[in-house]
């Protein structure tokens, strides 16, 4: 389930690190660019919605299996088995998640409000990218905490 969570993750900042510094260069030479960007942001959109889906399953399931299994180290050895800083770096992860999930729903869903982000993308990605490098190192640090 990891592997799949990881995998998902990955698959979707890689989407985004791709049209932002592959598709959108060529886009913007193009003359029909806001077409091309369109089209581009609802075939991708399938793939942002899969991976977030993916993402928010096996992270919930890693995320109980994680605390069973913490709650039983708890219950052998309390002193040993603090988590505190552990659940303090997995609450800032979580935000920037959350954060990562509303730029890709701004960014994929065709809805008229998100009209404004859509046609001006590169900032949104690349804030996104950056937000999604940050969890990824986070996931790692966390790997090595636990």
């Amino acid at each position: 389930m990891q592997w799949i969570h990881v995998g998902s993750v990955v698959l979707m900042i890689g989407g985004f690190f791709f049209f932002r510094v592959v598709l959108l260069p060529i886009a913007n030479r193009s003359t029909a660019s806001d077409n091309l960007i369109a089209s581009a942001l609802r075939r991708f959109s399938g793939v942002v919605w899969t991976a977030l889906l993916t993402i928010l399953i096996s992270g919930l399931y890693n995320f109980i299996t994680f605390f069973r299994s913490a709650r039983a180290e708890t219950a052998i050895d309390p002193v040993v088995s603090d988590y505190s800083f552990y659940i303090f770096i997995l609450g800032i992860k979580l935000f920037i998640v959350f954060l990562i999930f509303t730029l890709a729903v701004v960014l994929t869903f065709p809805y008229p409000v998100f009209d404004v982000y859509q046609k001006r993308p590169a900032p949104w990605l690349n804030l996104t990218i950056v937000l999604g490098l940050i969890v990824i190192f986070l996931s790692a640090y966390l790997r090595r905490l636990g």
